[in-house]
């Protein structure tokens, strides 16, 4: 390794890396229909978060491969995951605090998520876990295809495919975040306000307020 020429001229780089204030930086966790995406839009309404959705993200894509691999349920490769996901966390004011829905999705995706705010000189902060059983969960599948006409909740094997998937690849993750201590486990299986409520109070915020 090559010394470095100009040592203060190296430390004025990093400190430019670094955001002088971090907010909150979250991880949304939980199956198909636990409420992820309702929950983040009380936390950015009333808390101010920022919301970074990456199935979001993909259903506005132009890419039809991304959609097409969302529509039968699969997961998106992480090389295409971790591309997007760079060039969204760019354009962030961690100080605002932020939250991450639907990455990571695999242990792996943890890792190189660490190793990304890593670079860019902020952390996780914690793991919200939306708690809730399988029948509920899917009967909140059926409700919203109904009501919001998303195609990738209407099909029976495309759902199927969704929570094998989850099982498989993202509750290790779970695991993962407990073990560093990160995890907050909510049960979710209750109305969204009250799903808020406990949100909030596990990650010690103050409750905000619906804007008129």
């Amino acid at each position: 390794m090559e010394p470095i020429k100009d040592f203060s001229s190296f430390l004025n780089e990093r400190v430019i890396q670094i955001p002088d204030k971090q907010g909150k930086i979250i991880v949304l966790l939980g199956p198909p229909g636990a409420g992820k995406g309702t929950l983040a839009e009380k936390l950015v309404k009333r808390n101010g978060f920022q919301h970074l959705s990456t199935g979001e993200m993909i259903r506005k894509s132009d890419d039809k491969e991304l959609k097409d691999l969302i529509s039968k349920g699969k997961f998106v490769p992480d090389k295409i995951m971790i591309k997007l996901l760079k060039e969204k966390l760019g354009t962030m004011d961690f100080e605002k605090g932020l939250i991450l829905d639907g990455f990571p999705r695999t242990l792996d995706q943890a890792h190189k998520l660490d190793s990304i705010l890593g670079k860019m000189g902020v952390g996780l902060s914690s793991a919200v876990y939306l708690n809730i059983s399988s029948d509920t969960a899917k009967d909140r599948l059926a409700k919203r295809a109904e009501e919001q006409d998303r195609e990738d909740d209407k099909d029976a094997e495309t759902i199927k495919q969704r929570f094998k998937e989850f099982k498989e690849k993202t509750v290790p993750i779970i695991d993962f975040y407990k073990r560093s201590r990160k995890l907050k486990d909510i049960k979710s299986g209750v109305p969204a306000e009250e799903v808020y409520t406990r949100v909030v109070k596990s990650l010690g915020l103050k409750a905000g307020k619906d804007e008129e």
